[in-house]
């Protein structure tokens, strides 16, 4: 994967790849990565607990971001759609300024992800839970 993602970066920097390499990377590069992700994914998924996904994906911040996930992708479109169509000036896109509006643009959608999930999501569940088990001991009985 590590080939496919950073080796063009050559490319971007003033290298000029012979004919030959571009012609290589062309045909393996979907292969190759496509064989990273299957060597990256499959040992979680037989339930190896000790795998390199498993590690990342553990701590606490992911399980509070899993958790705001749903509202977060809801919300973070008005906030990109609020952002570019009320600017009054114009942006230069070099990299520091893009990683600035867009760690932004994350956390504000974070924020309103994390106040949708407590205002309406968590009651909802709750009342779903609630209405369940009543209509399980309803059928029983």
């Amino acid at each position: 994967m590590a080939f496919v993602t950073f080796i063009p970066r050559l490319l971007q920097v003033g290298y000029v790849w012979p004919q030959s390499l571009h012609s290589l990377y062309i045909s393996l590069s979907k292969i190759i990565f496509i064989f990273g992700v299957i060597c990256t994914v499959l040992p979680t998924t037989l339930g190896f607990k000790h795998s390199f996904l498993n590690l990342i994906l553990t701590p606490k911040i992911f399980h509070f971001i899993a958790r705001i996930s749903f509202c977060t992708y809801l919300v973070h479109l008005m906030i990109v759609f609020q952002f570019v169509y009320t600017r009054t000036y114009d942006l230069y896109y070099n990299i520091t300024d893009m990683f600035v509006v867009y760690m932004g643009i994350l956390v504000i959608s974070l924020f309103f992800g994390f106040l949708m999930t407590l205002i309406i999501e968590v009651p909802f569940s709750n009342l779903q839970k609630e209405l369940m088990s009543y209509l399980k001991v309803s059928a029983r009985g």
